[in-house]
């Protein structure tokens, strides 16, 4: 169960989520972020809010059974569902994911809430499949955009039961952990990020092991401990990455001056290694962790709400199954 701090946390979030009104749009125009910054961190805040509004109060009521906060859940993913019909621009297909994947997350948990109705579900599943799927499976790059592609299509599949579909992002995922991680434990193509390559590998790791987690509930596959045939893993990764950002970030040795945050519950990659440090059962991340629980998730710190869905209340999200 989760601690009392946490849950009191959450539960003044949802609350204040109560007030909230979705934002969705016909054509959500996301800009590239190195492109058109100011454009960018505008059009995020299309669904920042609905997304921290649909999973806070989702959350809430898979804890407390209240249905004052299934509503809002379902209002804020059945708007989106029923308003958007596409994403535009160079960042449509990475932001839609690393936050539409709240939304996904958000209607799993209430999919069995009898308001929650076939018609609502099956709208937001023709979301998914004809707008929200293809943008994510089209994504050419294998970075950290792959990655929340997977985890995205992992969350969706595994809300509407699909197996068959699931397995198969079973199978790319080891591929991606076998072909993306080094034989030192570096995200390869998140090496070239000069000062924020520190950032990068956390934002590629955070939803494959997301992903690992759903993976893991949805059809006991551990891919947390798996080892693909040249020696790549998930721990591998998380430990090079885990060696610098807890006390060595001066040492990063492809970049110096990396842009590292001053640590916090809401910051990166707290959330990440708190959630790790639960699934592995690894003293050395719960050490690192331990001085900033109850920790909750990194929000984006233009805007106050969370940037992204991997790891938004870890000590929750791992509970539930």
């Amino acid at each position: 169960m989760a601690s009392s701090d946490m849950t009191r946390i959450l539960l003044k979030e949802a609350n204040v989520s109560l007030a909230s009104k979705p934002h969705a749009v016909a054509t959500w125009r996301i800009p590239g972020f190195y492109m058109d910054q100011e454009g960018h961190l505008e059009a995020k805040r299309k669904m920042e809010p609905d997304a921290q509004a649909a999973f806070s109060t989702a959350l809430a009521y898979k804890y407390t059974g209240k249905t004052v906060y299934a509503n809002k859940a379902r209002e804020m993913i059945y708007a989106w569902a029923k308003m958007n019909r596409g994403f535009t621009e160079n960042d449509g297909p990475l932001v839609s994911a690393y936050l539409g994947v709240g939304l996904i997350r958000a209607a799993d948990m209430i999919k069995d809430y009898h308001f929650f109705n076939r018609e609502e579900q099956t709208t937001f599943k023709r979301w998914m499949t004809q707008v929200c799927l293809p943008a994510w499976k089209g994504i050419q790059g294998r970075n950290n955009w792959w990655s929340w592609s997977l985890y995205a299509q992992a969350a969706y599949y595994a809300y509407a039961g699909d197996k068959a579909a699931l397995q198969v992002v079973i199978e790319e995922l080891k591929e991606h952990i076998d072909k993306s991680i080094s034989s030192q434990g570096f995200i390869t193509e998140e090496t070239e990020r000069g000062k924020n390559g520190m950032w990068y590998h956390y934002f590629a790791l955070a939803p494959t092991t997301a992903a690992a987690d759903l993976i893991r509930k949805a059809t006991q596959e551990d891919l947390f401990h798996w080892v693909s045939p040249s020696g790549r893993s998930l721990k591998l990764a998380l430990d090079t990455l885990f060696y610098y950002v807890n006390g060595h970030v001066n040492e990063w040795p492809y970049a110096p001056d990396q842009n590292f945050p001053e640590l916090a519950q809401d910051t990166w990659p707290v959330e990440l290694y708190d959630a790790m440090a639960r699934i592995y059962g690894d003293a050395a991340y719960e050490h690192f962790v331990g001085p900033y629980r109850p920790v909750i998730g990194n929000r984006n710190q233009e805007s106050g709400y969370y940037l992204s869905y991997a790891w938004v209340y870890p000590e929750m999200i791992i509970d539930i199954n």
